[in-house]
């Protein structure tokens, strides 16, 4: 096979929405073999061929492709004779080497963990995971690790997932693409199971509060703190952040905490600007000073570093 020919089939509808109907057919100089005909082949050029087609429709409004592929005597390429890409190899679960199912899956202590699957031809690689009681399932691609965020996993919840290569990623998903019956089930790594530690940091509902703020105070979301707090103290809190009311010992959980130290850096910053711009004829304006030394004081009392940063 040299060359493709390519017919294409304008459909139009009164909204002036157009379909393209692209047939790419398999040419060559010489007569077609009446032996086994090689589909791959066919297939990897229809599928470049087809991708160009995309490309170029892309960006303009109102259009759709739809591609499909013959040789050139109109028979249609079959893709049940094309054997899928290799499975990718499971490398790493949650710290732990290969993949286990069954009673002896690991168990990781956080839910910020990670696995990861190689293809052994360096192909992109996209991932499914979910519940062992399947009452969810999500995919991911664009990174040759699947990482775990806050909110991904449960402490105590049990997990699988599985890999495949991700070789039509433009494609995956589209009616432009003709696609097997039993395409969504083809290509994947065995399925790997982990569990996550009950007693692992929980950091669901964070909200807007930044986890690198978090981890930077050295604070549990879930777990609760008391410090003491002067009147003067307490004043300059609620000043700067929305903790009312306030109090000479004051019990918060992580998260809150977290939250309001953000807020009074966020007040120490405005109040610097203000103080800056300040002309000669306005009235005194003080900069954030008082409120960077809280931050300091809190999260000392709380167990973190004397000078946070919560940028």
């Amino acid at each position: 096979m040299t060359g493709a020919r390519r017919r294409r089939t304008g459909l139009r509808w009164p909204a002036m929405a157009v379909a393209l109907v692209i047939v790419l057919a398999g040419a060559g100089s010489e007569a077609t073999p009446a032996g086994p005909r090689d589909d791959a082949a066919l297939l990897a050029d229809c599928q470049r061929r087809a991708q160009e087609i995309v490309d170029k429709y892309r960006n303009v409004p109102n259009v759709s492709v739809a591609v499909a592929c013959q040789w050139p005597d109109g028979t249609a390429l079959d893709l049940r004779r094309i054997p899928p890409k290799p499975a990718p190899i499971p490398v790493m679960t949650v710290g732990h080497a290969g993949c286990v199912n069954g009673a002896g899956r690991p168990v990781t202590g956080t839910t910020l963990t990670s696995v990861s699957a190689t293809a052994t031809s360096g192909e992109a690689v996209i991932y499914e995971r979910q519940r062992l009681d399947g009452s969810e399932s999500v995919d991911s691609s664009g990174s040759p690790v699947l990482e775990f965020g806050p909110g991904d996993l449960a402490p105590g919840g049990s997990y699988r997932w599985r890999a495949r290569v991700d070789d039509t990623a433009e494609l995956a998903g589209s009616t432009a693409w003709p696609s097997r019956l039993d395409d969504d089930e083809i290509g994947w790594s065995p399925w790997c199971e982990f569990t996550v530690s009950a007693d692992a940091v929980d950091y669901r509902g964070l909200g807007e509060v930044s986890l690198d703020a978090l981890q930077e105070l050295g604070l549990r979301p879930d777990r609760t703190y008391t410090i003491s707090l002067s009147g003067h103290q307490q004043r300059l809190l609620r000043a700067g952040s929305d903790a009312v009311p306030t109090r000479a010992r004051m019990t918060l959980t992580g998260l809150r905490w977290t939250d309001l130290l953000v807020q009074l850096t966020e007040s120490a910053f405005i109040a610097d600007e203000t103080a800056a711009e300040a002309g000669e004829d306005d009235p005194p304006s003080s900069d954030g000073t008082a409120y960077r030394t809280l931050v300091d004081v809190i999260s000392v009392k709380l167990g973190g570093p004397r000078h946070p940063q919560l940028s």
